[in-house]
């Protein structure tokens, strides 16, 4: 019998051809194979969910045309109905159009009593499996839709459905049913890419970012990408620069949106609607309720989705117009009386009464209003900084002159931005500290504008590595915000904490540590009252850091874990915020002797780049974790990467990060065992930080100069030092020393204050400066052991400096050559002196240079004083200490 499953007929669709070319015709212009990708069942259900103008009779040419996975199938195009209908009358017009698709199957009356059944019939018969189009299923009123696709798909082995909708939402319409792919409106869209292959498809030479920039402000719907097409196309090349492509667009844009908005007198609800809500660049039911009180506002918005200007993001249940057709729709509205303006202001005040401070300024800049934007960035510049740095650029540089020269703040604020001084800055030198001036200078009404100018002045000091100069402005900024009445410092409280925390970091550069913990510390519980809260990661991970390097392990721990509770930081401003805790964590693992910690604690650094301002502590932190690893090379390559990437301080005498770099070069060089170059990077450095003179009594120490050592550590003068840390290390070279000497008591005295240091602190590495047999011989002869020593004793810790290290001792008579260079006497005299013919000193000259590395008398001399050499013993030594 004709028709049915057990005899089959060939049926050979007669439009095949013809609806192929049609639907291949729509898509040769579009090559999306993203879109080809989404779509690789070869059976089953697909969902096309998107208004009109997005292309879905292209996307499924596009399909079809693909070599795979379906090569030369039957196309059954169902096109949509007129009206809504009802499900008998829309499948008997399918299978209408499955009779006129295929040969000798005779046409059955219409208005048959089972359609549906009868069309499954048919496809089912088919040899070929069919690809069939449904348009517009959304059209078909009533319920059950879901489970007649699902029937049809079981019925029909092999058969590939697609079907497309536009007014209402797949979830509404196939209920109970599966499928197999959904494409929506976010994957119709064109994306950059796609954009400028659309355009060179098309013929069109335009730069690839100016068609990112087109297809942006379109936002890639395919109706409007078209008609940006056709316009461009349409300029000569000579015309195609951005501002004439963009000007044109928008003005194409502005016809097209026209033609989709009625006159006023006739407009209906929907079109005023649609007029009153585009001033919202995000469009919520909250937002459109505000901007259209007293109206039930879901369906119109419901009703606008079809109409392809306004499209829902799913993912965040809002909507969105194309920004060309938001700015076209405002522009009609003011043409026609309405109140844009008015409305964009509403918009950004409630932003700001909800807390979002980027829309709120994208608001204000949108209603041209300068100066809300100048008093909206005045309160929150710093939240900004955050996430919306280029919001902030933008809207800086977007603000007139007269806005900008009358608001002293803003001035500020850009410079900033710019890391340079513009506007002119507050000559702080003025000031006296002593006096009640800084009183009058708080009491001014621009007081805030001069605390970010100083502010300024301390970022550019510091970035330009004049570390000391900084510091001092920043003194004079904290003395001016210690006389701030309690009004005024509510009156600033946004943005004093990000002040405070930048006159922080400036004390702590400079190794003013005392006045850095009070600065972070206020920073820190301002910040978590007012905001931003950036600001309170980054105060209390610098807090951390400013505590290990005083010594105080248990409260840099407690810095450390307020610093967890806080989010991450975004953006720019993640590494700056991350920095200090995990520098701080690093050097607490390493005090305490945790290596596992530690090795975690380098995986965290390792992710966080730029290190910025601390740069200095992350290196010194680094040569750290090599010593302990007795790995002294690769610190040594840390330090000079360091120095390659980083603008060092001008002034390094006063930099606390310059004097822990050089200290750890000198101690690096001990450690793999190059006792003469750290002797003479000692003497070069000339630094009088207590840190870099203890490393170079330490240097002499292990090479066999105890005297020197002691002398070094009992010049320290250790009422200006912050660093517990180092005066613990300078006791113990003290105690190696003594005891080296065989001095017990005073070997006694020094251990039994560097004890008491370590138990202060808890930094048991300590006790790897120097060596183990030394600490066992020492806690034979204590009256008592202390639970530090026991702890240290009982670890894994290795000595981090060789217990042999060479010492460049001078022969007789290279010593006699050496001093008659030193005098400055004739090669001649010299020789003479000593008995011997001119050629043979210059063969003793150059034996001693090779010797000494250098290759001219003044250089000799120079290494000579360095190494104190003049009065060594003529012979060869190898030092133990």
């Amino acid at each position: 019998m004709p028709g049915s499953k057990s005899d089959p007929i060939d049926r050979k669709p007669r439009s095949r051809v013809s609806v192929r070319r049609r639907l291949l015709g729509a898509a040769s212009s579009t090559p999306r194979a993203r879109l080809v990708k989404l779509m690789q069942s070869p059976s089953g259900l697909t969902v096309l969910d998107a208004p009109r103008g997005f292309g879905k009779t292209a996307l499924a040419g596009l399909w079809l045309s693909a070599p795979a996975p379906l090569p030369n199938r039957p196309v059954v195009w169902v096109p949509a109905p007129d009206a809504p209908t009802n499900h008998i009358d829309y499948w008997d017009k399918a299978l209408t159009v499955i009779q006129d698709s295929c040969e000798a199957v005779p046409r059955l009356a219409d208005n048959h009593a089972y359609p549906e059944r009868k069309m499954r019939e048919y496809l089912a018969a088919s040899t070929v499996p069919f690809v069939v189009v449904f348009n517009r299923v959304d059209l078909i009123e009533g319920h059950g839709l879901g489970e007649r696709l699902t029937a049809l798909i079981d019925d029909v082995p092999g058969l590939k459905i697609i079907v497309t909708l536009q007014d209402r939402a797949s979830v509404e319409v196939l209920d109970n049913v599966r499928i197999e792919e959904s494409l929506t409106v976010d994957d119709l869209r064109y994306t950059p890419d796609e954009a400028v292959a659309l355009f060179s498809g098309a013929g069109i030479a335009v730069p690839a970012d100016v068609v990112h920039s087109i297809c942006g402000r379109l936002a890639g719907v395919p109706a409007l990408m078209k008609v940006a097409v056709d316009v461009v196309s349409g300029l000569p090349e000579r015309s195609r620069s951005r501002e004439i492509i963009m000007q044109r667009i928008d003005l194409a844009l502005y016809g097209y949106t026209k033609r989709q908005v009625p006159p006023k007198a006739a407009r209906t609800e929907l079109s005023n609607f649609t007029l009153r809500i585009a001033a919202a660049r995000t469009v919520t039911v909250a937002t459109a309720q505000l901007l259209v009180p007293g109206v039930d506002v879901a369906p119109l918005m419901n009703r606008l989705e079809s109409s392809a200007l306004l499209f829902r993001d799913r993912h965040r249940e809002n909507w969105y117009f194309p920004p060309a057709v938001r700015e076209a729709l405002m522009r009609i509205d003011d043409e026609t009386g309405g109140a844009s303006r008015e409305r964009l202001l509403l918009l950004s005040r409630y932003c700001l009464d909800h807390g979002d401070i980027a829309d709120a300024v994208h608001y204000a800049i949108d209603a041209q209003d300068w100066s809300e934007v100048a008093a909206i960035l005045s309160r929150h510049w710093a939240d900004l900084l955050v996430a919306h740095s280029g919001l902030l650029r933008k809207a800086m540089w977007s603000m007139p002159e007269e806005i900008m020269s009358a608001s002293r703040s803003m001035q500020v604020g850009r410079d900033m931005l710019e890391f340079r001084l513009r506007t002119p800055s507050v000559d702080l030198d003025t000031y006296n500290t002593e006096s009640s001036e800084l009183a009058d200078v708080a009491a001014m009404t621009d007081v805030l504008a001069q605390l970010n100018s100083g502010t300024v002045q301390v970022i550019v000091l510091r970035a330009s590595g004049e570390h000391g100069r900084s510091a001092d402005v920043a003194r004079t900024l904290v003395d001016i915000a210690d006389y701030l009445d309690v009004g005024r410092i509510d009156e600033f409280r946004s943005q004093l904490p990000a002040l405070r925390l930048i006159w922080g970091v400036a004390f702590q550069l400079v190794g003013n540590v005392d006045d850095a913990a009070t600065q972070l510390a206020i920073a820190y519980q301002d910040a978590l009252h007012s905001g931003p809260r950036f600001v309170a990661r980054h105060s209390a991970g610098n807090a951390a850091l400013n505590e290990v390097l005083r010594g105080r392990l248990s409260e840099a721990s407690q810095w450390l874990l307020a610093e967890g509770v806080e989010p991450d930081v975004p953006g720019w401003l993640g590494p700056p915020s991350h920095i200090g805790g995990a520098i701080a964590r690093l050097l607490i693992a390493l005090d305490t002797l945790d290596l596992s910690a530690a090795a975690a604690a380098i995986e965290i650094l390792d992710g966080i780049s730029p290190a910025g301002d601390v740069w200095a502590f992350e290196a010194y932190a680094r040569t750290r974790w090599a010593l302990a690893r007795r790995d002294p090379f690769a610190g040594l390559v840390t330090l000079q990467r360091a120095g390659a990437a980083n603008e060092p301080p001008v002034n390094c005498g006063v930099s606390s990060g310059a004097a822990m770099l050089s200290a750890a070069r000198i101690d690096l060089l001990l450690a793999a065992g190059e006792g003469a170059k750290a002797i003479g990077e000692a003497a070069v450095l000339g630094n009088r930080l207590p840190i870099v003179q203890v490393s170079a009594a330490r240097a002499y120490f292990l090479t066999g100069n105890p005297e020197r050592a002691l002398q070094l550590c009992r010049a320290i003068d250790w009422s200006a030092d912050f660093y517990p840390r180092v005066h613990t290390e300078a006791k113990l070279v003290e105690t190696a020393a003594y005891h080296s000497l065989g001095e017990w008591s005073d070997a006694g005295d020094s251990w039994s204050r560097a004890c008491e240091l370590v138990e202060r602190t808890g930094a048991l590495s300590a006790f790897s400066t120097i060596p183990r047999r030394v600490i066992e011989d020492l806690e034979t002869r204590a009256p008592s052991r202390s639970s530090s020593v026991v702890a240290f004793l009982e670890s894994e810790a290795v000595e981090m400096y060789p217990p042999t290290i060479e010492r460049l001792v001078l022969s007789r008579r290279e010593a006699e050559v050496l001093r008659g260079l030193s005098d400055g006497l004739p090669i001649a005299d010299i020789a003479r002196k000593l008995f011997v013919t001119q050629n043979t000193m210059k063969s003793h000259i150059r034996r001693l240079y090779r010797k000494l590395g250098v290759h001219s008398r003044d250089e000799a001399v120079a290494a000579a004083h360095r190494l104190s050499l003049l009065g060594a013993e003529p012979v060869r030594q190898r030092f133990s200490p």
